[in-house]
């Protein structure tokens, strides 16, 4: 396309709209002047009216991109019309001019821009030839040097706005790397502290474990301290059982290699099988999440499947992650027997879920009645 090839996207400058208004108005009322007649005078008033409508609707709106010649065009005609309109003051028209060419050389490629200031050159001094005659050459002299004086201007602000543009365009991939390697310190984090747990914690809890099955089997029955070390071995057993689930919680399996879609059906596949609770699973998203909010999405799908797992006694629980109208949106159901008000309010897990809903800009429902189960859903609205 047209465009693609002799335009360069720029966002206009308020000091380039100022000077084109003012500039307008100021020329348009010392070119009047120089007129006798009220027709002159009015015909000139709509042809400077005209040039300034042409700049707010076309130019400023960036319709002129379409095709950048029928709008330069059309705005040299409109110039060249007030200066065939002969007034003792036509070099204030030809001034405006000089502020065109300072619109062509802030958006159009330096070829174009260049042909375009030659061609407004040689209207300008041409019509001031054919009025003035060989007097007139002191005019185009002024005239060029003024011509490339307003080229040389126009393109230094087309570069400044190009540099600008860049370095916020730099500037914002540099806050979302910031961002990511914020992200990643965390996730490395929470892996670190997962080993440890695993490499020192977990396996002295197995240890003890051990100990305490050990010296249950040289206990009988009889034995005071029997019941004891029954309690201890089962208590280590439970707090291995709770330490592997923080562990899991802690470094989710393979959120920095794969998507979230194919680790939440991971997921829920083998917390169904560990813990025999039938598990439908819907996830549908198109959408490419930070590691954050994949982050927050998934440690909240464990927690309310841990939850599920620990008390509600569920036999089946239904996982949804889905987009619908540029929403993500999760839920997580259980048949079980639901939660009581006072755990609805206070309960630990909740808070947990719904802070870090919270921290990624998503809302957190949850929804429960006595022996009808409970529901938890979460929005997060995509910009």
């Amino acid at each position: 396309m047209m465009q693609s090839k002799v335009v360069l996207h720029i966002r206009n400058p308020f000091l380039l709209d100022a000077s084109t208004y003012i500039s307008t108005a100021v020329m348009a009322l010392l070119g009047i002047s120089g007129l006798q007649s009220l027709a002159l005078q009015i015909t000139a008033l709509i042809l400077c009216l005209t040039f300034a409508l042409l700049y707010r609707f076309l130019f400023r709106t960036s319709h002129y991109e379409q095709n950048p010649a029928v709008y330069f065009g059309a705005q040299a005609v409109v110039l060249l019309m007030l200066l065939l309109l002969n007034s003792s003051a036509n070099d204030s028209f030809n001034f405006l001019f000089y502020i065109l060419t300072v619109h062509a050389t802030v958006v159009l490629t330096i070829r174009m821009a260049a042909m375009w200031t030659a061609m407004y050159f040689i209207i300008a001094s041409s019509v001031v030839l054919l009025d003035r005659g060989t007097v007139g050459l002191y005019a185009v002299f002024f005239y060029l040097s003024t011509f490339v004086v307003c080229a040389i201007l126009g393109h230094t602000v087309q570069q400044t706005e190009l540099t600008s543009e860049r370095n916020e365009r730099l500037l914002d991939e540099l806050k979302e790397t910031q961002q990511k390697l914020q992200e990643l310190a965390v996730v490395e984090e929470r892996n670190r502290l997962a080993r440890d747990l695993h490499d020192s914690v977990k396996q002295q809890v197995f240890a003890i474990s051990m100990q305490l099955s050990a010296a249950r089997t040289v206990l009988s029955e009889s034995d005071k301290a029997y019941q004891s070390v029954v309690e201890a071995e089962r208590l280590a057993q439970q707090a291995g059982t709770e330490l592997t689930g923080l562990i899991h919680q802690l470094r989710p399996p393979g959120l920095e290699s794969k998507t979230l879609s194919d680790v939440v059906r991971e997921y829920v596949t083998e917390w169904s099988r560990q813990n025999n609770v039938a598990a439908s699973l819907n996830v549908d998203i198109d959408s490419t999440l930070s590691l954050n909010e994949e982050q927050a999405l998934f440690r909240v799908i464990q927690e309310a499947l841990s939850n599920i797992a620990r008390h509600s006694h569920a036999t089946e629980a239904v996982v949804e992650l889905i987009e619908v109208d540029s929403e993500i949106l999760l839920c997580v159901a259980d048949n079980g027997i639901g939660l009581d008000r006072g755990h609805l309010q206070k309960g630990v897990g909740l808070n947990s879920m719904r802070e870090r809903l919270t921290q990624i800009g998503a809302t957190f429902h949850v929804q429960s009645e006595k022996d009808s189960g409970t529901q938890i859903t979460a929005k997060l609205r995509r910009s």
